[in-house]
């Protein structure tokens, strides 16, 4: 018994570790999913306003969120975000090549930021 939660316990602190990031996209969505270490839940917040946020006058920091958001330029998102977990679903009928772009741009850096550290 005392082996096994040995066995449980170190397997669950590395899984803290993993990152996952998915995309997925069609002709009419894009969209990202991460899962990452709840450490670096700061980090990707801080990103994410100097991306979007501040621009549209919104903070994502220490913030849950499941709703569907709209920036000042109009562009039209959903966003499902905790620690250690964001999902961006972009329709990309409702929102401009260029809001499109910008999102997609903005969950490649989420990328960039959680595999180079």
């Amino acid at each position: 018994f005392c082996a096994l939660a040995c066995i449980t316990t170190i397997s669950c602190m590395h899984n803290g570790h993993n990152i996952n990031i998915t995309y997925s996209e069609d002709d009419h969505y894009y969209s990202m999913n991460a899962h990452f270490p709840k450490s670096e839940t700061r980090n990707v917040e801080e990103y994410m306003n100097s991306r979007i946020g501040i621009e549209s006058n919104m903070s994502l920091a220490n913030t849950q969120t499941d709703a569907t958001l709209t920036l000042d330029d109009h562009t039209i998102f959903y966003m499902k975000k905790y620690p250690g977990f964001v999902e961006i679903k972009l329709d990309k009928n409702a929102n401009s090549d260029s809001s499109y772009h910008e999102i997609k741009s903005l969950c490649d850096g989420i990328k960039k930021l959680l595999t180079h550290n």
